[in-house]
């Protein structure tokens, strides 16, 4: 499987992350799989990274992708999504065109590193355990 969904306890990060050729099927899962654990643990943001995926068909297939991952979890929690890196400027465009509007909790990243400082910033500090 080319996608990979872990949480981080410490850091209450859901981490998304995609290798290589990603399908509507794989993107699919990694949706459900998000979406089970914001219900069952204290996730205060997602980091979707998508740099090392291979480009999509058409830009707005793309922009499906990212739109039906962002619906499918159904909170406010703060989503990082970091677009693949075999993007040119031009398909990046006319994703961001094709995109419907993304709610305020999500934004579209170049780089994982400024993707991750937006969510530090964005995600409260988990709550000590006594």
């Amino acid at each position: 499987m080319t996608v990979k969904v872990s949480f981080n306890e410490e850091t209450s990060i859901l981490a998304v992350e995609g290798r290589g050729q990603v399908l509507r099927r794989e993107a699919g899962w990694a949706a459900e799989r998000s979406s089970e654990l914001i219900r069952t643990h204290p996730v205060g943001g997602v980091l979707v990274d998508c740099f090392a995926i291979q480009q999509q068909s058409s830009p707005a297939l793309s922009a499906e992708m990212i739109s039906e991952f962002v619906a499918a979890i159904e909170t406010g929690v703060p989503i990082a999504y970091v677009r693949s890196e075999s993007w040119n400027a031009d398909y990046c465009e006319r994703v961001v065109a094709s995109l419907d509007s993304l709610p305020e909790n999500a934004r579209v990243f170049l780089q994982v590193d400024i993707a991750v400082d937006w969510l530090r910033a964005e995600v409260p500090a988990p709550a000590p355990v006594d």
